[in-house]
C-alpha cells in the first residue's frame, strides 16, 4: 500500500551556491540512477523514508519533502542531504590542487562545475552497481525503477508515486527472486542479486555490517565486498568510494580506461615541460614507473587495472576518487547522461557498448589485493 503524509509545500535552503553542486550533472553523471526531472531545474527521489525534492536556483539549491513513510521516526532531512552530497568537502578547493597538477581541471572545474562525487545509501550502491556490468546509465535506470516498483516501498505525492530502494530483507521475502527479477529484464545479473542477498541475510542487520567496512582499510574493504557474486573490482571500488568513505578509490572503467590512456600516459612519459603536467615529488619516480608499464596494455586486464587506478592514487590522492569522478563526467556524452523512460525491456537486445563498466574487470571477480599501503580513513 503507498504511503502518504502531509507534504511540506515550502521550500527551504540547503545553502550551497552552484560552485559547489550543480543537481543536473551530478545526479545524471552514473553514480546514481532514480533521481527524476519533474520540472526545469527540479528533481525527486525515494531517499531514505522521504520523497525528496530537489530544485536549482541561479544562487543555491532549495529541498522539500513530498512525503514520507509514516511509521519511520522524523529526520533531519537538511542534514541527511548535506551528508549525501558531502558538502562540507570544497569542490572549488580541490580543483585548485588539481589544476596545480594537471592544467586540464582548470578546464573541468568549469565545464564540470559543482560535480559532486554523493555519500549513497550502501545497500542501494551494492546492488545498483551489481547491475552495471556490461550496461549503459539509461538501461541501468530502466532495471533499478523495476526492482524498486517490485520491493521498495511506494510514498504517494501529489507528483506522483515514488518508490524506495529496497531493503535486503525487502528483497529477500521473495522466494523466487532470481526468477523475478529475470522477468523484469535482469538477465543473467539476477543469479547474482539473488546469491548476494542470500549471503546478506546470513547478518542479523545487512545494512549495519556493510556500513561496518567504513571501519576497514581500502583494501580490506574491497576484499571483503568482493565475496558477495557479482562484485568484481569495478563494482567494489564505486562501493568504497560512494559509501565507505574510501575517497582514494578510484573505479577503472572503459571511460576512465581510455583517460588513461589518451590524457596521462603520453604526456607523463613526455616530460612535464611538453605536458603542463607538474607530478608530485614524492611520487615523480612512482608515477613515471607506473605509465611506462600501462603502455604496454593496450586493454583493461586486472593487471592493468591495478596499474591505472595506482596511478591516478599516485596523481591525485587523496581525493583521487572524486577526481576520476570528474574526469569520467566531463568523459561522457550528454545524451547519455539523460534520465531513461519507464519502456518496457525488449526481449532481445543487441550488444551495448559499457557506459558504466568495464566489462574485462567485472568477468574477473578475484583480483589481486593491492600492493598500495593500508590506510584506515
Amino acid at each position: 500500500m503507498a504511503v502518504k503524509t502531509e507534504h511540506d509545500s515550502q521550500w527551504h535552503d540547503l545553502q550551497v551556491s552552484p560552485d559547489e553542486l550543480r543537481l543536473d550533472p551530478t545526479l545524471t553523471c552514473g553514480q546514481a540512477f532514480r533521481w527524476k526531472p519533474t520540472g526545469d531545474n527540479e528533481w525527486v527521489c525515494a531517499l531514505w523514508s522521504h520523497a525528496v525534492a530537489l530544485k536549482q536556483t541561479p544562487s543555491t539549491v532549495l529541498y522539500r519533502s513530498l512525503g514520507s513513510i509514516g511509521d519511520q521516526p522524523g529526520a533531519d532531512l537538511e542534514a541527511e542531504l548535506r551528508d549525501y552530497f558531502q558538502l562540507a568537502v570544497s569542490f572549488e578547493s580541490l580543483c585548485r590542487e588539481w589544476s596545480q597538477r594537471d592544467p586540464h581541471f582548470t578546464e573541468l572545474g568549469k565545464s564540470q562545475q559543482g560535480v559532486r562525487t554523493l555519500r549513497q545509501p550502501v545497500v542501494e550502491n551494492l546492488f545498483t552497481f551489481i547491475a552495471t556490468s556490461n550496461n549503459n546509465i539509461k538501461r541501468i535506470t530502466m532495471l533499478i525503477d523495476k526492482l524498486c516498483a517490485r520491493y521498495g516501498t511506494p510514498i504517494t505525492t501529489d507528483l506522483g508515486t515514488f518508490h524506495t530502494f529496497p531493503t535486503v530483507m525487502q528483497m529477500a521475502k521473495d522466494a523466487d527472486i532470481e526468477d523475478t527479477l529475470k522477468e523484469l529484464g535482469f538477465g543473467y545479473r539476477a543469479k547474482y542479486y539473488a546469491k548476494t542477498v542470500e549471503m546478506l541475510t546470513k547478518h542479523s542487520d545487512p545494512e549495519q555490517f556493510l556500513l561496518s567496512l567504513r571501519s576497514l582499510s581500502f583494501d580490506d574493504a574491497r576484499v571483503e565486498l568482493m565475496k558477495f557474486s557479482g562484485v568484481g573490482p569495478k563494482v567494489a571500488d564505486c562501493v568504497c568510494l560512494m559509501s565507505l568513505d574510501k575517497i582514494d578509490a578510484v573505479p577503472i572503467d572503459t571511460h576512465i580506461w581510455q583517460v588513461a590512456q589518451k590524457r596521462y600516459i603520453g604526456r607523463i612519459l613526455g616530460g612535464s615541460t611538453q605536458s603542463g603536467m607538474v607530478l608530485p615529488m614524492e611520487a615523480k619516480d612512482q608515477i613515471i614507473d607506473l605509465a611506462r608499464q600501462l603502455k604496454t596494455h593496450k586493454t583493461a586486464s586486472n593487471r592493468a587495472y591495478e596499474l591505472a587506478q595506482q596511478l591516478f592514487i599516485k596523481l591525485f590522492s587523496p581525493y583521487a576518487g572524486w577526481a576520476q569522478g570528474l574526469l569520467f563526467s566531463g568523459d561522457l556524452d550528454p545524451k547519455d547522461k539523460k534520465p531513461a523512460a519507464n519502456k518496457p525491456a525488449a526481449k532481445k537486445r543487441k550488444q551495448e557498448q559499457p557506459a558504466t563498466a568495464s566489462t574485462a574487470a567485472e568477468s574477473k571477480p578475484q583480483l589481486r589485493r593491492s600492493t598500495r599501503q593500508k590506510t584506515t580513513k
